[in-house]
């Protein structure tokens, strides 16, 4: 690929990351918001806030499908389109149908571009394909931590309907940008070449099942600690203010995981070590936000922050790495985005369910920690210097 090619998909795959997770990001922060001028109660704003991840898993599967039949980039640029259009449904009119809509036709458009991109980057930059994804994971950990900070101020100053649509301006750039590369870029094959052994599914593959169990396990402790983290700090004994402000440091400790991966996952020739031990950060911060004095809560949130974006980030880059085609890579990413946020979705609804009948966090914090030590074991196992056909015939 020549390097001004080169360039545009880089900048279009930021574009893209940089509106990825802020438009669901931005939601929590002006939840108080929405219910007061909508008159919603918080069970209805917690099913707007569960729904991104159930049709992330109804929507993932059919990725791979429709990038076969119409093709990737086209795939790609139509989800940027379907984004645009949802962040516009979603604050057109203050209602609550209109909220539900506009949420769900985002969240389609982002499980299009979520399985497809690491596809792309392994057809159109197969020796580059870690620059690709880590520039995506690093934008996208930026680009939420400002949504984080800029929601509320922008709630205040004008109202929350301003908030979650401010987002359509990058969505738009993205637009505009992914049109321009896709005149100069080569598109990815409609009809995968076949492989010597036959078609692969992915869904009859062990290996395939331990790297979507993993992400699965990944997310839902992402998504349980960016719902929950705060109630947990202030049953704690923090104010809500500080609780606030470590949930912001949860986010600066994510970048830090994505550049630290970034740097040595690539090039290193002990990835299962990598994943294990990044896997084990999580670990080690959920026991200790667990058992040990809040006093010290900075720093197992940290390492809960940067473990989780990490393992994130290698798990992106695994759908690459263990696959010999784009098309089998995005048959992967689609099952694993599936099969994750199915598991994702019982997170947060079960620390929330426990939290009802105990009336405590700790029960709840007790069963993320087994959680991350059933994620650490497969680490190892995901991580494997092998391809998902490769396993077949061991």
């Amino acid at each position: 690929m020549k390097h001004s090619s080169t360039f545009l998909l880089i900048l279009a795959v930021v574009m893209m990351a940089s509106v990825q997770r802020t438009p669901l990001v931005a939601l929590g922060p002006v939840v108080s918001h929405i219910q007061q001028d909508l008159q919603i109660s918080g069970a209805t704003t917690g099913l707007v806030a569960a729904l991104p991840l159930l049709l992330f898993a109804i929507f993932s599967p059919f990725a791979a499908g429709f990038a076969r039949k119409f093709g990737m980039e086209r795939v790609l640029i139509s989800a940027i389109l379907l984004l645009i259009i949802g962040l516009i449904v979603r604050v057109a009119v203050p209602s609550v149908g209109f909220l539900f809509l506009g949420t769900a036709v985002i969240s389609a458009a982002i499980s299009m571009s979520n399985v497809l991109l690491p596809a792309l980057a392994k057809h159109n930059l197969p020796t580059r394909v870690g620059l690709v994804i880590y520039t995506m994971s690093i934008t996208v950990a930026i680009s939420s931590a400002l949504a984080s900070v800029i929601a509320v101020p922008l709630a205040n100053w004008f109202n929350w309907r301003w908030s979650l649509g401010v987002w359509v301006l990058p969505a738009i750039a993205a637009f505009v940008i992914w049109l321009i590369w896709a005149k100069q870029a080569t598109p990815a094959p409609l009809n995968p070449v076949q492989h010597a052994s036959g078609s692969l599914n992915v869904w009859r593959v062990p290996a395939a099942w331990v790297i979507s169990v993993l992400m699965g396990v990944q997310s839902s402790l992402f998504y349980s600690v960016i719902n929950f983290l705060p109630s947990v700090l202030i049953e704690k004994g923090m104010t809500p203010m500080q609780a606030g402000s470590y949930t912001s440091l949860f986010q600066a400790a994510s970048l830090f995981g994505v550049l630290l991966v970034s740097l040595k996952f690539s090039g290193s020739s002990h990835k299962q070590i990598w994943t294990t031990s990044m896997a084990g950060l999580m670990l080690v911060g959920m026991t200790g936000l667990w058992l040990l004095p809040v006093s010290q809560a900075g720093v197992w949130i940290s390492l809960v922050g940067a473990g989780s974006s990490a393992v994130f980030s290698i798990v992106m880059m695994l759908f690459a790495l263990r696959t010999e085609s784009a098309h089998e890579a995005a048959a992967l990413s689609g099952m694993a985005q599936t099969v994750g946020y199915l598991i994702a979705i019982m997170g947060p609804l079960g620390m929330g369910l426990l939290h009802d009948w105990f009336h405590s966090w700790q029960v709840s914090l007790s069963l993320l920690t087994a959680l991350m030590f059933i994620e650490t074991v497969l680490a190892w196992f995901a991580s494997a210097p092998t391809t998902l056909r490769q396993t077949l015939k061991h």
